[in-house]
């Protein structure tokens, strides 16, 4: 069976590729769940529950609150959830792609499934 590759995550010059950047805006709109367009503590817990099956530890939180872009209640931004991305990716592509496939994305970046728990529930017995 030929191996799959899949394609990159990021353009030459480092930023993301608008598949992936579209992919990232499409999971940060699902956790957005008040639609202010940043994540609260815990719209990013469930986000980092459903990624890591964990919240973000307390040097996680520290450096999303240094090193990301925050609203004025020091909530993460969509732009602080790219900058994420983009940093994991830029050193970590396999991450960020374990990431895309559990909320659901296939090696062409396309939605397959809303989240790893959707695919691999079991169809209910009538």
């Amino acid at each position: 069976m030929p191996m799959i590759i899949p394609p990159t995550l990021t353009e030459e010059d480092g930023a993301l590729t608008k598949a992936c950047e579209d992919a990232l805006v499409a999971i940060f709109e699902r956790y957005d769940v008040d639609k202010d367009g940043a994540l609260s503590n815990a719209e990013l817990d469930a986000f980092a529950k459903d990624t890591n099956g964990d919240v973000f530890d307390e040097v996680a939180r520290e450096e999303i609150t240094e090193f990301l872009d925050l609203d004025s209640k020091g909530q993460l931004t969509l732009k602080g959830f790219l900058q994420m991305y983009n940093l994991q990716t830029s050193s970590e592509p396999e991450e960020t792609w374990k990431d895309l496939q559990k909320h659901g994305y296939d090696t062409n970046l396309k939605l397959v499934a809303s989240r790893s728990e959707d695919r691999d529930e079991k169809p209910k017995k009538p």
